[in-house]
């Protein structure tokens, strides 16, 4: 079964997307890649921002059938994101979906966060995400159709003292999307968050281990 996709692509059950441009942050690994690789699967083009080497995530989307254009990011600098959406705006004309996955961790204690770890954290997964909004949804919109999908953490709901700052902004990420989703759904443009449990990527290892060790400290 097919029918006509967005900007006049021939889309089908299995490539849903075709036609679509799809921007993931943090695509080089992880969460990200995997993203990735998916939306190329089901027909989007897909632009891989990160800080870290593409060429795995690029060479997988092709694997996978798809087109991907490949951007160095830093989403916690301004200037970088706006080079970016110039770039995308350029070569490609829009964004349709919008994933912001990059993030940074960090399993300080209270005693143990200062200021500046506090700050680093929040630049890259809250200011980050928000930078992201600001930057890409213009070319979303006005088009009636568009996702966001913010990756949050389920760490939020966990009782534990470490990794302050990071459960912080994975919170403050929750009332983004909440306030995007009231503001842009008349626009047909969803906003969501995925409340992601611990996954088993680069950035996760010896997470699992603080927190465990501060429970079995704290007994």
């Amino acid at each position: 079964m097919t029918g006509t996709g967005p900007e006049g692509g021939s889309a089908s059950l299995d490539r849903p997307h075709q036609g679509r441009v799809a921007l993931i942050t943090g695509g080089s690994r992880g969460i990200g890649q995997a993203v990735a690789v998916e939306l190329a699967r089901r027909g989007a083009h897909v632009v891989i921002g990160a800080r870290t080497d593409q060429s795995e995530t690029a060479q997988l989307v092709a694997e996978a059938g798809g087109e991907a254009l490949a951007l160095t990011l830093d989403i916690s600098d301004p200037a970088s994101v706006e080079e970016a959406r110039t770039r995308v705006e350029t070569d490609l004309g829009k964004v349709d979906i919008l994933v912001n996955n990059a993030a940074t961790f960090e399993t300080a204690t209270w005693d143990a966060l200062d200021f500046e770890l506090w700050q680093r954290v929040m630049s890259v997964n809250l200011n980050g995400t928000m930078l992201m909004c600001k930057a890409f949804l213009p070319l979303m919109r006005g088009r009636g159709w568009g996702r966001v999908i913010n990756i949050a953490s389920a760490s939020v709901a966990i009782a534990s003292p470490v990794s302050i700052a990071y459960r912080a902004s994975k919170m403050g990420i929750i009332g983004l999307t909440r306030a995007l989703s009231a503001t842009l759904g008349d626009e047909g443009i969803t906003i969501n968050a995925v409340v992601a449990s611990l996954t088993h990527t680069a950035m996760a290892e010896g997470v699992l281990e603080a927190i465990v060790n501060d429970s079995v400290g704290r007994q």
